[in-house]
């Protein structure tokens, strides 16, 4: 679990502009880099962020199929009708499993791992919706760019807490 994230070069400003760039769908990628390596960022548990991975949201209604009878079922159903959310790729995003293992190879072949996905919410905050809970990575860490270029990074635990985590060097915009 990183205390910071760091973006290495123009990381930050790649992940920005491939996530926008979709709006006003969710945009989302893999957030590509190494665990703390020298002693003074393991101290502070930084993790840096080397290379963004833009990949396609390839969400679907069908992918709604399977937790039709599930938690996402009643979490949707507990909400009042003025505020009830139609699922579409406005407001979800699925990653392409193939992108998903072509990042991890690239990944590995170059020293790097996976650390996270990142993710936009074009009409909202850079918070975690209750549906990033449900289907987002569990343990992971989860950047999210909100519609006013806000960006906030979360740890997400094996049971669902959330913690906020800082992102170094981050400016307004």
């Amino acid at each position: 679990m990183p205390g910071v994230i760091t973006f290495d070069g123009d990381c930050l400003i790649v992940l920005r502009r491939s996530l926008a760039k979709v709006a006003p769908e969710e945009g989302c990628a893999l957030l590509i880099g190494h665990p703390p390596k020298s002693l003074d960022f393991r101290k502070q548990n930084v993790w840096l962020i080397k290379r963004i991975w833009p990949c396609c949201n390839v969400w679907a209604p069908e992918m709604l199929q399977e937790e039709r009878s599930g938690e996402l079922e009643n979490i949707l159903s507990d909400q009042n009708e003025a505020t009830r959310v139609h699922l579409s790729k406005l407001n979800r995003f699925a990653l392409d499993p193939k992108e998903q293992l072509k990042a991890q190879k690239w990944a590995r072949a170059n020293y790097l791992q996976v650390l996270g996905v990142a993710h936009s919410h074009p009409d909202g905050d850079a918070v975690p919706s209750l549906i990033d809970l449900k289907w987002g990575l569990s343990p992971g860490l989860m950047l999210i760019l909100d519609k006013y270029g806000t960006m906030g990074a979360w740890w997400k635990s094996d049971e669902k807490r959330l913690r906020a985590v800082s992102i170094s060097g981050l400016d307004k915009k």
